[in-house]
């Protein structure tokens, strides 16, 4: 068993959402390295999709200028997420009620599971890029975020750091025991 928890543990704890989104920011001088990081780690749920242009709902931020993204999508979301990039004003859309997606834009990356995401092993991809990208030597935080929020819901920030050691800790956490109160 991993030593690591489930990057959005403190969410699910506190029944919060109904979106949960990991951002982090790097160096400037860390894009392309960032990039390469990630399509070196397996992501098996996930399809690779490259876009370029204006992409107003980014997991990892807005922007009004053409922008270079990697975007993996869950398998079950990916076709209607990729037709929804091919139309006339381009915008991710989700085939089903749950979705899973990852997205590297420059230094930024950003993670969205919608509605909480499709449960299975996306939970062990995700954490586990996470994980290897705070291990990596090739890449240096600036930022990083575990919030929930999205439709229509203010952003509850649950973590904020601005290390690889800080997140690392986080996803070590033990979560606390619950009392009882049957006694």
């Amino acid at each position: 068993m991993s030593p690591f928890q489930n990057w959005f543990w403190e969410i699910e704890r506190c029944c919060q959402g109904p979106d949960y989104y990991f951002n982090a920011s790097f160096a400037p001088s860390d894009a392309e390295r960032l990039a390469a990081v990630i399509q070196q780690h397996p992501l098996p749920d996930f399809l690779h999709y490259h876009f370029v242009g204006n992409l107003t709902n980014s997991p990892c931020g807005n922007s009004h200028e053409p922008e270079s993204y990697d975007l993996y999508v869950d398998r079950s979301n990916y076709a209607e997420v990729i037709s929804g990039l091919k139309r006339d004003k381009p915008q991710i859309t989700y085939a089903h009620c749950m979705w899973n997606i990852i997205c590297v834009c420059g230094c930024q990356l950003g993670i969205e599971r919608g509605y909480g995401g499709i449960i299975g092993t996306h939970n062990q991809d995700e954490t586990s890029l996470i994980v290897a990208i705070a291990q990596s030597k090739e890449v240096t935080f600036f930022h990083w975020s575990v919030v929930s929020g999205g439709d229509g819901y203010g952003p509850v920030y649950f973590r904020t750091g601005t290390s690889a050691t800080e997140l690392l800790t986080y996803l070590q956490m033990k979560e606390p025991t619950k009392p009882d109160f049957t006694n």
